[in-house]
């Protein structure tokens, strides 16, 4: 079966090189080693083969949620999907729930929040740089056309937040300290916040900054993630790994007695 007409497509070349595609009529795909036109991408369609006109092999496939997290454009670097499913399971979302973000970036944990909670769900996300919204916006409306994310200009401090509205909040933010305690209060009890912050000292003054709230630290971790090269009969680590990329910090909302 082939593809349908203005969908994404993710191709891979020899070297495993990624490339993402929107497929349209007249569309060429232009690779150092040749091009390919759109519609034989169509025909071919995921699961598909194809070769350029100078014989280069490209597989075609549709982009799953990370592969198109690391290739789709950014004006903010995104969440790595190791740390967005780290976050997913952190927050213990579910079809249906509430989610608040801060930070929106270009929308990478966005879409995680969003496939997360599912069409009956909501994602509520607020992001203060309005070039960075735009492509946010664009960003999550390419790969998820379902309705259940809002999206918000402008800073969670400024934002009228219905009192215990949500199941989950998310923070990507330089100093979220700065906004905890409107996202506490729009936190429902015995549920959990998360903050996404790329040093330790980040980390620090947060916790010591939560201090007097209603919020218990749960943990502190870093999300390891180590790729092997298997060429049978032999294996190894890859060369380039993904090193350290953010601490996350998730605590968990109680009663104020």
């Amino acid at each position: 079966m082939g593809g349908v007409e203005g969908e994404l497509l993710l191709l891979k070349d020899s070297k495993g090189r990624a490339f993402l595609v929107r497929a349209r009529p007249g569309g060429v795909f232009h690779h150092h080693r040749g091009t390919v036109p759109h519609e034989a991408l169509l025909q071919a369609g995921p699961g598909g083969r194809v070769t350029t006109h100078l014989g280069e092999p490209l597989s075609v496939h549709r982009p799953t949620l990370e592969e198109y997290v690391l290739h789709m454009r950014r004006s903010a670097t995104p969440t790595y999907p190791k740390d967005a499913s780290a976050i997913l399971t952190l927050l213990d979302l579910a079809p249906g729930m509430r989610v608040l973000e801060a930070g929106t970036g270009s929308g990478g944990l966005t879409l995680f929040l969003a496939r997360a909670v599912g069409p009956e769900g909501r994602v509520d996300t607020y992001e203060k740089r309005p070039h960075h919204l735009k492509q946010a916006v664009e960003n999550v409306r390419a790969f998820w056309q379902v309705d259940n994310v809002r999206f918000h200009e402008g800073s969670l401090e400024e934002a009228e937040l219905e009192e215990e509205a949500y199941e989950g909040v998310a923070l990507d933010l330089m100093e979220p300290w700065t906004v905890l305690p409107k996202a506490v209060a729009a936190l429902k009890k015995d549920r959990f916040l998360v903050a996404y912050l790329p040093n330790i000292t980040q980390a620090l003054e947060l916790i010591a900054k939560a201090e007097g709230l209603p919020l218990a630290l749960e943990r502190v971790l870093e999300v390891g993630w180590r790729e092997w090269e298997v060429r049978l009969p032999v294996a190894h680590p890859r060369f380039q790994q993904v090193g350290h990329t953010a601490f996350l910090v998730a605590f968990r909302k109680w009663k104020a007695s």
